[in-house]
This record gives structure tokens, C-alpha cells and sequence, in this order.
């Protein structure tokens, strides 16, 4: 039923606890694995000259590599083989929805809430985003203790 699988991440425990989820999925069907980490980097790009090249934005796309890197190591220890892994920049939900039209995914599966914590909705609003606007099915993993 799914031979794709994408896991977005940005490293927070949340992201972590949907990606149990996703390698369970991958495991199950025998599907590839996507690890996906997005740098939310636009506005301060808009705003600060060069921001591309300074020292923060090495750092946030460390971060990102690293939290895709302990996800491939994850699924490498889950027995998943297929893992690809990427960092991209832009607004998160967009690129989210724009991954799984490139790379023929056909189910994400991400937290409810990630490293902004809970909030008053029912889910994060970049995962409520993908809902409404992702061409496949999403698997909302549910985190946090709030109901």
C-alpha cells in the first residue's frame, strides 16, 4: 500500500516519537524511508543581508543535518535499508507538500507538535498545514501529554 515514506523532523522529541511511527510504517510494507528537516530561514533572510553566509545559518543547517542524520541511524538500526535524507529551506508546510510531489511519496507521517511545544489547537500549525494542503495521506502521531 506505501512504498514512500516521508518523516519531516526538526530534531524535537515530538519529531522523534513520529519517527518510531514512520520506520514501524516503512517496516510493514517494506517501503523506503524520507527524512526531511526544513530551515525556516526566510524571513530572516529577507530581513538580514547575507544571513546565508553567516555563522547562525551554519549552524541551523547542522542542526537539520543532524536531526535527518539520527533518523537514518534510527532506521539503519530498524533494519530499514532505503532511507534518503535531506535538508531544504523555506516555509516548512510548503516544502513538505512540494518533497512529496518530487519524490512520489505516498504518506507522511510527522508530530503534532514539534520544537515550538503545545499549543491550543489540536495539532501544530505546520502539521495542520500539510493536512490541508498534502496530496496523500498524513499520519498525525500525537505528542505531549495535553488531550
Amino acid at each position: 500500500m506505501y512504498d514512500t515514506v516521508l518523516v519531516p523532523t526538526d530534531g524535537s522529541d515530538g519529531s522523534a516519537t513520529a519517527a518510531e511511527h514512520a520506520i514501524d510504517l516503512a517496516q510493514r510494507h517494506d517501503a523506503s524511508l524520507h527524512a526531511l528537516h526544513v530551515l525556516e530561514t526566510e524571513q530572516v533572510v529577507d530581513q538580514i543581508p547575507d544571513f546565508e553566509d553567516s555563522s547562525i545559518y551554519d549552524r541551523l543547517a547542522d542542526a537539520g543535518q543532524q536531526a535527518v542524520d539520527d533518523l537514518r541511524a534510527q532506521a539503519d538500526d530498524a533494519g530499514i535499508d532505503a532511507v534518503t535524507t535531506a535538508v531544504e529551506q523555506g516555509v516548512p508546510h510548503e516544502e513538505v507538500v512540494a518533497y512529496v510531489e518530487r519524490h512520489d511519496i505516498d504518506i507522511i507521517v510527522m508530530a503534532t507538535e514539534g520544537r515550538t511545544g503545545p499549543s491550543r489547537e489540536l495539532i501544530g500549525s505546520v502539521t495542520e498545514s500539510v493536512v490541508r494542503a498534502s496530496p496523500v495521506p498524513v499520519l498525525a502521531v500525537k505528542v505531549g501529554g495535553e488531550s
